[in-house]
């Protein structure tokens, strides 16, 4: 069961699927809904363009506290705003504190 803060982390997430952004754009969005300091780490195999790539990051916060993976295809090229990804699918697991 989540909290009511956890739901919304979820749809936070949820709306980033099928946006375009960078990963400037990204860790500020992220940071600035978590109210912390979200930096992603690049997870993707180097070796396999076929597939989906994958940032992932945790926040610290007590009623956020968890784990998240944003799943992403590359860009051929920028958008007008920079964006060089396109955010296919979150992945989300919360752990109690």
């Amino acid at each position: 069961m989540y909290s009511k803060k956890q739901k919304k982390v979820i749809k936070f997430l949820e709306s980033l699927v099928n946006k375009r952004v960078s990963k400037e754009m990204l860790n500020k969005d992220l940071s600035i809904f978590f109210g912390e300091k979200i930096k992603v780490v690049n997870l993707s195999r180097k070796d396999d363009e076929l597939c989906d790539f994958n940032l992932a990051f945790n926040s610290e916060k007590k009623e956020t506290y968890g784990y998240f993976d944003i799943y992403f295809l590359k860009m051929r090229r920028k958008g007008f705003n920079d964006a060089n990804m396109l955010i296919t699918e979150v992945d989300y697991e919360f752990d109690g504190k």
